[in-house]
């Protein structure tokens, strides 16, 4: 078949547009890799670019002995599975529920989909969640107040009421009951769509760091994200790693504090690089099939 002009034309923007973006992902990315790796010379000397200079894993030996980064790496992982596992069955049981007839369906569901548009604020917020609920400088901060999500609820109940009603009415008379409907036949039917929601909530929770700055004091408490903040902008990690900055020059000659800031970026982001490649596959599918209704 003969292909027109303006579709050659639209097909080689579209292929440099493409290429521009994935550039401006990852380069940056094989710069950052680079300096983590690189002698502390070539790096004070500006020479790092998108290859390293040298290849030393010092920096992340260091980070990986230091007993913050361990903690903030521990706090996070806990933190993330918590959250993720109690937020996602807050989510499903509640979409399940409001794609059923009740009485005042209409009232809460508006009511829910109010708090989206509106919110009492940070100060307010601060003085309910850490005078009146006792949670500040707690692991719960960080978990109960954004469990519930109303857009997920609203994505997850636009699946689910695409399910023939058909298929548990049948389970019902069957001698079924509402969570047996729920966790045998609806869960594993849209399976896709929650893959999908979990790993946007991981990825939301991996990457926070604003509760841990308002809520918590002690540094045993800081998530990952947080603790990155702390390497890249105050260039400060903790005393015992500012002392490692200013070790003796034969002792420091192949790590410098930038070697540190680009291997924390590196460790932090790992796990989450190690995992998508296994759940994107849900993402285009999970998402479209519960945001279209049809």
């Amino acid at each position: 078949m003969k292909v027109s002009v303006e579709r050659r034309i639209f097909e080689v923007v579209n292929l440099l547009i493409m290429l521009g973006l994935c550039a401006v992902i990852v380069l940056p990315f094989m710069h950052i890799i680079a300096v983590s790796l690189s002698n502390a010379q070539a790096i004070t000397r500006m020479e790092v670019g998108l290859i390293p200079k040298g290849f030393y894993l010092n920096a992340y030996e260091k980070m990986v002995a230091n007993n913050v980064f361990l903690k903030a790496f521990v706090n996070t992982i806990f933190i993330t599975l918590i959250y993720t596992s109690l937020a996602i069955l807050i989510c499903v049981m509640s979409a399940y529920a409001f794609s059923r007839k009740f009485y005042g369906k209409r009232f809460f569901n508006y009511y829910f989909i109010i708090t989206m548009y509106f919110n009492g604020g940070l100060i307010p917020t601060y003085i309910w969640v850490a005078k009146y609920l006792k949670m500040y400088n707690t692991f719960l901060v960080l978990i109960i107040p954004g469990l519930v999500s109303i857009f997920y609820i609203i994505v997850v109940r636009t699946q689910i009421e695409q399910i023939p009603i058909s298929l548990t009415e049948a389970a019902i008379i069957d001698g079924a009951n509402q969570f047996q409907v729920l966790f045998k036949i609806i869960i594993p039917t849209i399976k896709p769509t929650i893959a999908a929601i979990c790993m946007f909530m991981i990825l939301g929770k991996w990457n926070g760091w604003f509760d841990v700055l308002v809520y918590i004091r002690d540094k045993d408490k800081w998530m990952l994200q947080y603790y990155l903040r702390e390497v890249v902008f105050t260039a400060s990690m903790s005393k015992d790693l500012q002392d490692m900055a200013a070790v003796k020059l034969d002792e420091a000659i192949n790590i410098s504090p930038d070697n540190l800031k680009m291997a924390a970026i590196m460790l932090v982001a790992l796990p989450v690089l190690c995992v998508y490649p296994f759940v994107q596959k849900y993402f285009v599918k999970g998402m479209l099939a519960g945001s279209v209704k049809g």
